[in-house]
């Protein structure tokens, strides 16, 4: 663990959009600097670390792991990279904040958590919808009682149009992506919706996904992922999600999160809390503080080495995610519901 003395040095590695707003969430941290940046791109990253003034730039991440002065790392990369590079530097000595999703499938976010408790560091993923104002505000209602027992959740990001292609069609290729629309923005609606539910563990999915949307991306691009998954979970402790999500489809777009408790039910847009006073329904419209999510996504991830704690997306939660996204993909191949069995970590 860093030095609670010292400014815990972080390194970025990939400098796409996320990677940038990792290394802004770093400097805006006064508990923290960013020591390196490491991209194949030289010129880009040599760009990144002039505009911030960062004073090592890297394009091997092997190499830049042996700076003695890096303490943790975030990784910033297409997804077929999250499990290798994240072990690589877990096994180097560094704490890791890994973006979403956490990998391609549950064995190798266990890999990854596996690979954080024997060297004992800190392995968070970057689930950033967790950190907006109005999530933190409903599950400070959640934990204060207010919904009651939580057993219904609703989510979906939908799009009607926006299939990603990526550096070289990496998202819609299935081997470096592990999926489409479901891994890469179904992870961030049915995460934020499980985590307002407690985070319970799945046992049983059913999901179904479609593919009719090739036409829209380069006809010179492989294309073998999912542009619609759509799935219901249940979960040990009874509750149940339903989730929908899609790069396209013909309705309207949608980005939604509800949860139902047996007090009060609750929505993230329009943030309301659905209740009753004196037998009559109420919908009370809820405040919440304007911040920048990703600044306090990479916040706690700081706060999580100095004060030795367990980030709220966890190792061990990062496996339950993949399970539930596996589950899925395995229900809509076989078309039947599937059992998830319990992926057990290493203790650290």
């Amino acid at each position: 663990m860093a030095n609670k003395t010292t400014k815990v040095g972080a390194a970025i590695v990939g400098l796409g959009w996320p990677g940038i707003q990792h290394l802004k969430g770093y400097i805006a941290d006064p508990r923290s600097e960013v020591i390196a940046v490491c991209d194949l791109d030289k010129g880009h990253a040599q760009e990144v670390a002039t505009e911030y003034k960062i004073p090592r730039v890297y394009t091997n991440h092997l190499e830049m792991l042996e700076n003695g002065d890096i303490d943790a790392v975030s990784v910033c990369l297409p997804n077929f990279l999250h499990a290798p590079i994240s072990i690589d530097a877990l096994n180097a000595g560094k704490h890791v904040l890994c973006e979403k999703p956490p990998a391609r499938s549950a064995q190798e976010a266990k890999a990854m958590a596996d690979a954080a408790a024997e060297n004992d560091k800190t392995l968070m993923y970057a689930l950033v919808q967790r950190f907006d104002g109005s999530t933190q505000t409903l599950k400070q209602l959640v934990r204060e009682g207010e919904l009651g027992e939580i057993y219904f959740g609703k989510a979906g990001y939908v799009r009607r149009r926006g299939v990603p292609v990526g550096r070289e069609g990496w998202f819609v290729d299935k081997e470096r992506s592990g999926g489409g629309a479901l891994i890469d923005i179904g992870v961030h609606a049915l995460d934020c919706v499980w985590w307002l539910m407690n985070s319970p563990r799945p046992v049983e999915v059913m999901g179904t996904s479609y593919s009719h949307f090739e036409h829209l991306v380069p006809d010179d691009v492989k294309y073998d992922v999912d542009d619609a998954t759509f799935a219901q979970i249940r979960f040990e402790n009874g509750a149940t999600i339903v989730l929908e999500t899609t790069w396209a489809l013909n309705l309207p777009g949608d980005n939604y999160i509800k949860i139902a408790g047996t007090k009060a039910g609750a929505s993230l847009s329009p943030f309301t809390l659905y209740t009753e006073e004196d037998g009559q329904e109420l919908d009370k419209s809820l405040d919440a503080p304007s911040i920048n999510g990703f600044d306090e996504e990479v916040k706690h991830f700081v706060g999580c080495i100095v004060d030795e704690k367990v980030p709220i997306s966890s190792a061990e939660q990062g496996i339950m995610l993949m399970q539930m996204l596996d589950g899925i993909y395995e229900s809509a191949q076989k078309g039947r519901s599937v059992p998830i069995a319990d992926l057990s970590i290493a203790t650290r």
